[in-house]
């Protein structure tokens, strides 16, 4: 059976990016998205780090359950 809700966070770290700052935090968004329901967290990991960020995926990966 495929997941009622998958959120793509990538655009929360374009945000971040784009402002410079520290915020949006993608970490943040992709916990508040799982404990609204969604069964799926996606985010793309770039090979020019446009976006995501390494540290991202070490702070995800231990906290989501998804």
């Amino acid at each position: 059976m495929a997941a009622l809700l998958g959120v793509n966070i990538d655009h929360v770290a374009t945000l971040r990016q784009a402002r410079g700052t520290t915020y949006p935090d993608p970490v943040q968004a992709a916990l508040v998205c799982e404990q609204a329901g969604a069964e799926g967290i996606t985010l793309h990991l770039r090979e020019d780090r446009r976006h995501i960020q390494d540290d991202d995926v070490r702070r995800m990966r231990p906290l989501l359950k998804t």
